[in-house]
């Protein structure tokens, strides 16, 4: 004797396999917008990337930029100031020159007076020839004058030679005009004249 299905049973058995399907089907489908969410922020935090990519080259590039201006503001310093310099230095050279010639004259008067002249107008001469000369030395002005000393093309300018077998060859043997420098630069040369030795007479 076969047992007839309840039709509620039926139903309740319906309803529970339809509600099961939308489990699943709602389960997928926030599966599927996890993904894409997902996705979503994946794209996002690669263009973020991206941005932060080209802003760094950006930078790079700025700072470049500000290095190589500060590198040629530096290099237009130094060259200002080598060139105020040289300015300054060669106007210095010009006036020191210039004086040299004065005290020439000076010690060379000094010479005929102190043959000639009054012992206390001499004396006065001296003081004030003295400060002169301690004026250039405190600008860096030092006086040439190598007498018996080996010849230096560098600082001394030959006019003559003599022939002297009692000194060695290339020595100043006499000072015609006192050379000067200036900081260890020649100012001017010291005009001199030199010693050579006498060849032997051959028989």
């Amino acid at each position: 004797m076969t047992k007839k299905s309840s039709p509620k049973g039926g139903h309740e058995h319906l309803e529970n396999h339809s509600q099961g399907k939308d489990v699943i089907e709602s389960g997928e489908k926030q599966n599927a917008v996890d993904e894409n969410h997902s996705q979503g922020l994946d794209g996002v935090i690669q263009d973020l990337r991206s941005q932060l990519a080209d802003k760094q080259k950006e930078v790079d590039k700025y700072k470049d930029s500000m290095l190589r201006t500060l590198a040629d503001f530096e290099n237009y310093k130094k060259r200002s100031q080598k060139e105020f310099f040289e300015i300054r230095n060669n106007a210095i050279t010009s006036i020191l020159e210039s004086l040299l010639s004065i005290l020439d004259n000076f010690e060379l008067g000094l010479a005929a007076a102190d043959q000639h002249g009054n012992d206390k107008i001499v004396d006065g001469f001296k003081m004030i020839f003295a400060s002169f000369k301690s004026l250039l030395v405190s600008h860096g002005v030092q006086e040439i004058f190598p007498l018996n000393k080996k010849f230096d093309m560098h600082f001394h300018e030959c006019v003559r030679r003599v022939i002297d077998n009692t000194k060695e060859n290339d020595t100043v043997i006499s000072v015609d005009r006192k050379g000067y420098t200036l900081n260890d630069k020649l100012l001017r040369p010291a005009i001199v004249s030199v010693s050579c030795q006498e060849e032997p007479h051959k028989d």
